[in-house]
């Protein structure tokens, strides 16, 4: 593993465990991403995995693809690439807006969706640095390869609040609310548990009965003759 790559996941790692991101990751791609990544030659399939240690959702909206099919001949294999991705429904359905306003939209102020943004755009850029917990990644030109930006000093700050939070003990009114809720879940629980069924007694199974042999009578008795005897003699 590069230093490169063990930065990444370094950052990954902290997205996870200070906002709650999970795998697999949700990333939005706008237009210029697309098209930036089909002329690096980045597979974003298997590079955008790679990137994140781990599974990926790669995400489009139809103001990204509407946006990409107006801008003409030199972005139309972007398009086709962006068409292959799963399309998002956004709050755009009857007016569409520029893929900018739509990722905005969709981030909100505190992404509680837990998006990454794949983009080029520089003023998309500066909009979402302002916001905590929103990983933005990009294609490095350069080195013709993907990359994710650092956490920003604001993102750092909310992470290490939330941090203290946990850490603090919970007041009175809170834990009573928190066991409350707790003993509701186990007593759902334990009404769920099916009642173990009552075993029925089967009766005889008359073909596993032996049957009771007769028995066979005895032969009969042989007749003893008296012709053989000999008659007494007369006097």
């Amino acid at each position: 593993m590069t230093k490169e790559s063990r930065t990444n996941k370094k950052i990954v790692q902290a997205y996870s465990i200070g906002f709650g991101f999970r795998s697999p990751y949700q990333i939005i791609l706008d237009g210029e991403f697309c098209k930036v990544a089909l002329d690096k030659k980045i597979y974003l399939k298997d590079a955008l995995p790679e990137l994140m240690f781990a599974p990926t959702r790669l995400i489009v909206t139809e103001c990204i693809l509407n946006e990409l099919k107006s801008k003409g001949h030199d972005h139309t294999s972007a398009y086709i690439l962006a068409k292959k991705f799963e399309t998002r429904k956004c709050p755009h359905k009857d007016q569409p807006v520029s893929s900018y306003q739509c990722i905005r939209d969709l981030v909100g102020t505190d992404n509680k969706n837990h998006l990454l943004i794949a983009t080029q755009h520089p003023k998309l850029k500066d909009r979402l640095r302002k916001i905590p917990g929103v990983p933005i990644v990009y294609v490095n030109v350069k080195h013709q390869r993907l990359g994710i930006e650092p956490m920003t000093d604001r993102s750092k700050q909310v992470m290490k609040q939330h941090e203290i939070e946990k850490a603090q003990p919970l007041d009175k009114v809170t834990l009573q609310i928190k066991r409350k809720l707790l003993s509701n879940d186990q007593e759902g629980q334990q009404q769920q548990k099916p009642k173990p069924k009552k075993r029925k007694v089967k009766g005889v199974n008359p073909l596993a009965m032996k049957k009771k042999k007769k028995k066979t009578p005895p032969p009969p008795k042989k007749k003893t003759t008296n012709d053989n005897k000999t008659k007494p003699e007369k006097k």
